[in-house]
């Protein structure tokens, strides 16, 4: 690994230990109380599921970084990050705390987008082979 790609390591790895704190306040922000009315219908286990999407998306995104290779595409990142964020959105939502922790939301994009960006630029590099290492 050159200097340059621990560089970038060692920054990532600080970003996702912020964002990871960032989520231990999330968690903290939402009662998971709130349940999702349709007309009469109520269903009570919506946040909770909206929750357990986010932290799957997350773990998917993280485990590109990490294994990398041939199981990442730049769609899959995408498709991740957005299953990550928007449940996060709609909990907020539910909540009526989307812009009243709106500067809170806008820590926790900006850590995402910088964690977003490098996992992007991974997906787009190309894989070198055993023989090219």
């Amino acid at each position: 690994m050159s200097k340059n790609n621990e560089n970038v390591a060692l920054f990532e790895g600080i970003i996702i230990g912020l964002y990871g704190n960032w989520l231990i306040s999330l968690i903290d922000k939402i009662s998971f109380t709130q349940p999702l009315r349709i007309g009469g219908f109520v269903i009570r286990w919506f946040q909770p599921f909206l929750f357990l999407v986010s932290i799957s998306s997350l773990i998917g995104l993280l485990a590109i970084g990490i294994f990398g290779g041939r199981l990442e595409t730049r769609m899959e990142v995408l498709v991740l990050s957005i299953c990550h964020v928007l449940p996060i959105a709609l909990s907020f939502y539910m909540e009526d705390l989307l812009l009243k922790d709106f500067f809170f939301l806008a820590i926790g994009g900006i850590l995402f987008a910088i964690i977003y960006s490098t996992e992007y630029l991974k997906a787009r590099r190309p894989q070198k082979t055993s023989k090219e290492q």
